[in-house]
C-alpha cells in the first residue's frame, strides 16, 4: 500500500493567518532602503537605494506617511533627488499601503517621456510592482496603471484633467511649469483629495521658477515657493568639517556657506578652484568635504533656532504643510560638483553682460542652484533731484510722523566726527527719515566721545507729531566698527563698557538673529558674502565650541544686497509698503541737494557690486540708510505680523516705546560719565 504524506495542519493554518496579517508598517525611506532598485551609474546592472547618499531626502519622505501633514512641498533644483521622493512613495504605496494616486506633470509630452523612461523601468525592475500590475490591456497604459489594490493616473496639468477626479494621494510635479491660466494650483488640488480628509496627501515639488526673489512677503506669491511660504519652512543645516560650526546652504539662513572662486579667472580656473567658505570661521571647504558633511545635516523649521554647535531650540510652528527647500549646493548629484556650478554661474553672468539677455542666468539660478531668480532691477538710477522733489513739507525733521511704529539709529564713523541717521519704520517696511546730524569727535582715540554718542544718539527720544507731548525712544541702533586705525578697538571697548553699565539690552532672538539694543556693524568685502550674520570676531577662541564665550556681537552684512534693497525702495514714489519718506528739511536751499546726492552716490556695476560714481563722491547718507535697514532686519522687520505686532511695534496708544515724558528730561544735568554710571 502506497504511503501518503500529509501537510502539517499547523503550517497550513500559520500560512493562512500570515495572509490576513496587515503588512509591516515602514516609512517611505525605510522601505526604499530595503527594496528600491536603481540603474547603476555605469549602466551595468542594478543597485540599492541608499538614504545616506542624500540624507536631506529622508525627512520630507517621512512626512508623506505622517498624518500630521496634509501637504508636503519641496522646492529645489534639478538633479537633487526630489522626484525620487515621489517615486519611492509610489513604490511604498503599491507594496504596503495602497491608495489611488493622481500624478500631474506639466505637459502630455512630459508625461509620456517620464512614464516610459522612469515608471515603466521601475515596474520592470521591482517584483512587487510587476506582480501587482493588472494583466488586462486597459490596466497598463502610458496614462494609467491599475495595480491590485490601487491605481495611478499620470496626467498633464490641464483644466480638463483637474476636474471630476479624486484620489487619496496626489503628486504635483514641477508645479511652476503648469499653465499660468490655472492660477493658484493648491485650491484646485485640494478639491481633488477633499473627500479623504486627513488621510489624504499632496506632494508638490518644483524648481522655484515663479518666485521673483528672496523676500517671502513680496516675492513668494506664486508656484512652489508660495506653497513653501505657507508651510513650516524647513531649511538644511550642516556642520563645517573643519571648525564644527553649523551653517546652511540656503540663502535666507542666518549663517550661509558661500561659494567662492576667482571672479576674473577663466572658466577652467573657476571650476578648478571653486570652494565653499564657512561663514563662522572662514574655513575653506572643498567638494569632497561638502559631500561628506551632509551626514551631519539637520532640517530646522520656522520657529526653531540652531546654534553653532548644532543644538536646535524652540518649537517648530505647527502647520498642515511640511515645507523643504533644497538648493544645488546641497546635492551630491550635480554634474561637476561645486566647480561645475560656479562655472555655469559665471558663464551665464558673462553672457548676460555681453548680450543683455538674462535667460541663461535665470535657468542656472533656478534649475541648477534652486534659488529664485531676481531679475536685475534698474537700480541706482534714481536722480537726486527727483528724490528731493519728493521730500514732504508736512514732515518735520526731529519728530515722529503718523505711521511710524519703531525707530532705529545708525552711526557712520569718520576721521574727526560721527555721522548719524534715525529712521522710523511702519507697516510692511514703509519708512521715514526722522533725524540726521554730525557730532564732532575723535573716534579712534577718545572713549569719552563714544560715551557722548551713546547719550546724544542712541538714548535720545523723539516727540510724536500728534501734539500730545508723548515721545518715542529708539528701539535699536548700530554703528560702523571699522575705519581708521584704533576705531575697531574703541568700538568694541565702548560696547563692552555700555553693556557693563546696563546701557545695552539683549532682547532675545528675532527669527534667526540675536537682537541687541545696540550692536556694532561690519560690511563684508566679498560680493557673495552672506546677507546678514551675527558673529563674535573679537573672541580669541581655539575652536567653535567656545563660541558662547564671545563678548561683542558683530552684525556682519553684505552691503551690496542691502543697497539693492534700498534702490528698490527709492524707486517707490507712492506711499505704502517699502516706500521711503523724506522731510523737506533734508533739501539744500538750492541745487545740488547735498544729502540726496550722497544717497545716490553709488551705482551697481555689472558684477552686482556697488561703487562710487566718482572717487570723490560722499556716500554717508547711503551708508546710514543701509545700516538702519540692517538693524531693522535684525529685529525681525520682515517677520512682523502687523495684525498682531509686538508691543514695541504696536500703534502709539499701545506702543511700549512711547511714553508721556522724555527720559532725557528727567535726567539730572550732570556729566556724561555720571549719567553712564
Amino acid at each position: 500500500m502506497t504511503s501518503v504524506a500529509y501537510a502539517s495542519a499547523a503550517a497550513i493554518i500559520g500560512d493562512a493567518l500570515k495572509i490576513l496579517l496587515p503588512p509591516v508598517r515602514r516609512t517611505v525611506p525605510e522601505y526604499a532602503a530595503e527594496h528600491r532598485l536603481l540603474r547603476s551609474k555605469s549602466g551595468g546592472g542594478l543597485e540599492r537605494w541608499i538614504n545616506d547618499t542624500a540624507p536631506y531626502l529622508i525627512e520630507p519622505s517621512e512626512c508623506l506617511t505622517s498624518e500630521d501633514y496634509l501637504t508636503v512641498a519641496v522646492a529645489g533644483p534639478g538633479q537633487c533627488g526630489k522626484t525620487s521622493i515621489g517615486e519611492n512613495w509610489f513604490l511604498h504605496s503599491v507594496a504596503t499601503d495602497p491608495g489611488d494616486m493622481l500624478w500631474y506633470m506639466q505637459t502630455e509630452t512630459g508625461v509620456e517621456a517620464y512614464v516610459k523612461e522612469r515608471i515603466n523601468t521601475m515596474i520592470s525592475t521591482h517584483d512587487v510592482l510587476r506582480e501587482n500590475l493588472g494583466k488586462k490591456a486597459v490596466d497598463d497604459s502610458l496614462g494609467f496603471k491599475k495595480f491590485a489594490f490601487m491605481s495611478v493616473s499620470f496626467l498633464s496639468a490641464t483644466e480638463n484633467n483637474l476636474i471630476n477626479k479624486t484620489a487619496r494621494r496626489i503628486i504635483a510635479d514641477e508645479v511652476d511649469a503648469y499653465p499660468e491660466s490655472l492660477g493658484d494650483i493648491m485650491p484646485i488640488l485640494d478639491v481633488r483629495r477633499q473627500v479623504y480628509g486627513r488621510h489624504s496627501k499632496i506632494f508638490a515639488l518644483s524648481h522655484p521658477d515663479r518666485a521673483t526673489g528672496l523676500d517671502p512677503a513680496r516675492d513668494w506669491n506664486k508656484g512652489v515657493m508660495a506653497i513653501y511660504a505657507d508651510s513650516d519652512r524647513r531649511i538644511w543645516w550642516c556642520a563645517c568639517p573643519h571648525c564644527g560650526a553649523y551653517s546652511s546652504f540656503t540663502p535666507i539662513a542666518a549663517r550661509v556657506f558661500t561659494l567662492n572662486y576667482p571672479p576674473d579667472g577663466t572658466l577652467d580656473e573657476i571650476e578648478l578652484t571653486a570652494h565653499l567658505v564657512c561663514p563662522v570661521n572662514g574655513c575653506v571647504i572643498d567638494d569632497r568635504e561638502r559631500m561628506a558633511m551632509q551626514s551631519t545635516g539637520k532640517w530646522v523649521g520656522d520657529g526653531q533656532e540652531i546654534d553653532q554647535d548644532g543644538i536646535i531650540s524652540g518649537e517648530r510652528v505647527q502647520r498642515r504643510t511640511a515645507g523643504f527647500w533644497i538648493v544645488g549646493l546641497m546635492s551630491p548629484f550635480i554634474l561637476g560638483g561645486i566647480g561645475g556650478l560656479a562655472r555655469a554661474l559665471v558663464k551665464a553672468q558673462r553672457e548676460r553682460d555681453v548680450s543683455g539677455d538674462d535667460n541663461s542666468l535665470r535657468t542656472v539660478m533656478v534649475k541648477q542652484f534652486g534659488v529664485p531668480y531676481a531679475p536685475e532691477r534698474n537700480v541706482g538710477t534714481v536722480d537726486a533731484n527727483e528724490l528731493a522733489d519728493r521730500a514732504e513739507q508736512a514732515l518735520e525733521l526731529g519728530k515722529v510722523p503718523a505711521g511710524v511704529r519703531f525707530l532705529t539709529a545708525a552711526v557712520d564713523i569718520q576721521q574727526a566726527h560721527f555721522e548719524f541717521l534715525v529712521r522710523g519704520w511702519g507697516e510692511r517696511g514703509e519708512s521715514w527719515v526722522i533725524d540726521r546730524g554730525r557730532i564732532l569727535a575723535e573716534p579712534s582715540t577718545a572713549p569719552d566721545d563714544w560715551d557722548k554718542l551713546l547719550v546724544d544718539v542712541f538714548q535720545k527720544t523723539y516727540q510724536l507729531a500728534d501734539g500730545s507731548g508723548r515721545v518715542m525712544k529708539i528701539r535699536a541702533g548700530g554703528y560702523d566698527s571699522g575705519g581708521a586705525p584704533g576705531v575697531t578697538q574703541q568700538a568694541y571697548a565702548a560696547w563692552n563698557r555700555w553693556r557693563q553699565r546696563g546701557a545695552i539690552r539683549f532682547y532675545g532672538k528675532a527669527g534667526p538673529f540675536e537682537a541687541w539694543s545696540i550692536v556694532p556693524l561690519k560690511g563684508a568685502n566679498r560680493p557673495n558674502a552672506p546677507r546678514l550674520t551675527i558673529t563674535y570676531p573679537d573672541t580669541a577662541r581655539q575652536s567653535n565650541k567656545m563660541a558662547s564665550r564671545g563678548t561683542v556681537p558683530i552684525a556682519a552684512f553684505n552691503p551690496n544686497a542691502f543697497k539693492d534693497d534700498l534702490a528698490g525702495q527709492l524707486m517707490r514714489a507712492e506711499s505704502g509698503p517699502l516706500c521711503v519718506h523724506f522731510p523737506a528739511a533734508l533739501r539744500s536751499k538750492e541745487k545740488p541737494h547735498i544729502w540726496f546726492e550722497q544717497l545716490v552716490a553709488e551705482r551697481q556695476g555689472k558684477n552686482g557690486t556697488w561703487e562710487k560714481i566718482s572717487p570723490n563722491a560722499r556716500n554717508e547718507a547711503l551708508d546710514l540708510m543701509v545700516m538702519n535697514d540692517v538693524i531693522a532686519r535684525l529685529h525681525g522687520l520682515a517677520r512682523i505680523n502687523w495684525d498682531a505686532p509686538p508691543p514695541w511695534a504696536a500703534p502709539w496708544d499701545k506702543n511700549s516705546a512711547v511714553s508721556n515724558l522724555s527720559a532725557a528730561s528727567l535726567m539730572p544735568k550732570t556729566s556724561i560719565a555720571s549719567r553712564l554710571a
